[in-house]
């Protein structure tokens, strides 16, 4: 009896259990979802939306969704911002009644509505037109007063939709200067006031191949890819009749974009520049546009800024040995089995172990303070002859690096590659920093 008793007590919980998830937990959520869905004006979602005109003191626009995004079909031609229509679409069909005014007959001059300002039309996907008219602001000047065409009520509404509809024409352009994705991009040309830049990239990593091959700053030239990246328009003219008016004939700058592995190519042309701007064109499309001069400058490239000025960069855990010889003496290191360094050079230290950081330092530090590209390596001026430091630098490959350091000059060092023909000055003080001191190496 009492197992039975215990049964119905425990179904009586469940049940009111149910009951309080279901109806007041659950059901709450949908109470509070439909009131706030009651509160819309339009019974549409944004993504239904096909079709967006607005009819203003700015004339009349009209958006069409394609398939790669929006265009503007009225009063011309051309790709709209994703992001301005978007934002039109999802205000407009989000768009909330703060309250409705009681007044069976409106006048509608005292709301701005016999003449409104501004008037938003969208057609849907399955052909359904929904209207919306906007007249004055109210006291507040964060609500407005609107209505539905053929409906004798008085909205107020919140501005929010009133500020995305009411743009110029050029508010609702795509204003990218050339479109691509860096990720996309594997090789670029800059040609700019008679000097070419090309550079491809090699992994992560930006190489130079003209007008000199060798590693680039890749903080630099991420850089440049970024502000081509997210460059915008200013102002556009469309239509243009004569490029040579613009100086986009022979334009002082030119940027060719390689994507992908076909090498797909985007071109961009600076031409004449116009007060605190440039008059700009992308190859593949007639309009030109103006670009701010920032992008400009940014595009005078500098052949020093633009290289990579570290003389050796190295992954420590693909070096194996590493020696170094000063005119008067050597170091030897070298990883064991253990991947723990240990020195085998000069006699007395050797098989101690030693902190491996302290070896690297020196050399991770090598960089050019000037670059002389092209040098005579055998100029005496350079002591390459005579060097006043060798670094040999052995990787898991058995592949050998060689560095040497020559004559000082002043408070610099040249240095170079093996295999280069790029002279770097370092400055003097790495002779001191790999004139180790053994007992400041060894593990203590």
């Amino acid at each position: 009896m009492k197992w039975r008793n215990l049964a119905i007590v425990a179904a009586v919980f469940a049940a009111l259990g149910a009951y309080v998830y279901f109806y007041e937990i659950k059901g709450e959520k949908k109470r509070e979802e439909a009131a706030e869905n009651a509160k819309k004006l339009f019974a549409f979602e944004s993504k239904d939306v096909a079709v967006l005109t607005i009819h203003s003191s700015n004339g009349e626009i009209t958006l069409e969704k394609v398939q790669e995004g929006w265009k503007i079909s009225k009063p011309l031609e051309a790709k709209a911002d994703k992001f301005a229509a978007d934002g039109l679409a999802s205000d407009l069909a989000s768009l909330k009644i703060e309250r409705t005014l009681e007044d069976e007959k409106p006048q509608w001059t005292t709301y701005g509505l016999e003449s409104p300002q501004l008037k938003v039309t969208a057609k849907l996907s399955d052909g359904k037109t929904h209207e919306l008219e906007f007249g004055e602001k109210d006291f507040t000047d964060f609500s407005i007063f609107a209505r539905v065409p053929g409906q004798d009520k008085v909205l107020v509404l919140p501005t929010g939709l009133f500020n995305s509809a009411n743009k110029k024409l050029l508010d609702f352009r795509d204003k990218t200067v050339v479109e691509f994705q860096r990720d996309q991009l594997k090789e670029f040309t800059v040609a700019v006031k008679g000097k070419e830049f090309t550079f491809e990239k090699n992994k992560d990593d930006w190489m130079v191949k003209k007008p000199f091959q060798a590693r680039a700053d890749n903080s630099e030239v991420n850089s440049v890819v970024s502000d081509l990246e997210s460059a915008k328009a200013e102002d556009f003219v469309d239509a243009p009749t004569d490029l040579k008016a613009y100086g986009l004939s022979s334009p002082d700058v030119r940027v060719d974009l390689y994507l992908g592995d076909n090498r797909t190519r985007r071109t961009l042309l600076i031409g004449k520049k116009v007060d605190s701007s440039y008059y700009a064109k992308d190859d593949s499309r007639s309009t030109i546009f103006k670009i701010r001069e920032d992008l400009f400058k940014k595009l005078d490239l500098d052949s020093q800024k633009i290289r990579d000025k570290k003389m050796l960069r190295v992954e420590r855990a693909d070096v194996n040995r590493i020696e170094v010889t000063l005119p008067d003496k050597t170091f030897a290191f070298f990883k064991g089995s253990d991947d723990r360094w240990k020195m085998s050079r000069p006699e007395g230290h050797q098989g101690k172990y030693v902190t491996d950081y302290k070896i690297f330092w020196p050399i991770e530090d090598l960089e050019g303070k000037e670059l002389i590209d092209n040098a005579n390596l055998k100029d005496p001026k350079y002591g390459f002859d005579k060097p006043s430091a060798e670094i040999h630098i052995v990787d898991k490959n058995q592949k050998t690096t060689e560095i040497k350091l020559g004559k000082v000059d002043e408070d610099k060092v040249f240095g170079v590659v093996d295999g280069g023909t790029t002279v770097y000055k370092v400055e003097k003080k790495v002779l001191d920093d790999l004139n180790f001191k053994p007992e400041d190496l060894i593990e203590k």
